[in-house]
């Protein structure tokens, strides 16, 4: 749906007016934030009482997400999340490995208003109020992937996806660890019935 959107934001580009409405149409799917858990449902997460850290990245030339503070920002949550659930951190041979990596991309559309006119009314007389546009309405989107991989056999069993659109890179760095917040509390996963 969000695909769909953006499709016609930037069919409509050349009417402002048009590329406005779809816009505001729009608007609530286009700053949706979008979350996925997948795990592999014959693993007992029970069992998992360890993890260390392996890799984490940013895959964006963003300044405020591709640096060393963002990471450490993003790792201490995702160890917050893990040792609230019960697991201890450890250098020596832990049960699980944790990587995460996130992207960033800034894209923007082509937005304006439409002039408005207010009615004359008794004893006043009406105006006009101009519009605005074309313009850009620019749009930062970040998606963090966090991944739980077995140490002994180099296994992945437990995967949360997580994007976020906001309106500039410098809000989705202060958003992405609170939503990286919000993936671990989907850890452990909850059995299929």
């Amino acid at each position: 749906m969000r695909k769909n959107c953006l499709s016609s934001i930037r069919q409509n580009g050349k009417s402002s007016a048009a590329a406005l409405a779809v816009l505001l149409l729009c608007s609530g799917l286009l700053l949706a934030d979008d979350q996925s858990i997948d795990f592999d449902g014959s693993v007992d997460f029970s069992r998992i009482k360890t993890f260390a850290f392996r890799e984490g990245k940013a895959l964006t030339n963003e300044p405020e997400i591709n640096n060393t503070l963002f990471l450490k920002r993003l790792s201490k949550v995702i160890r917050a999340g893990l040792k609230a659930k019960g697991l201890e951190e450890t250098s020596n041979a832990p049960d699980m490995l944790v990587d995460y990596s996130v992207s960033g991309l800034e894209y923007s559309v082509v937005g304006g208003t439409r002039g408005t006119r207010i009615p004359d009314a008794p004893g006043m007389r009406g105006v006009v109020i101009p519009g605005t546009g074309p313009q850009p309405v620019r749009f930062s989107e970040g998606t963090l992937i966090v991944d739980l991989i077995m140490r002994n056999n180099n296994q992945l069993v437990w995967r949360g996806v997580y994007r976020d659109e906001e309106n500039n890179p410098s809000r989705l760095a202060k958003k992405l660890p609170v939503d990286a917040g919000k993936l671990m509390s989907e850890y452990p996963p909850k059995k299929k019935k």
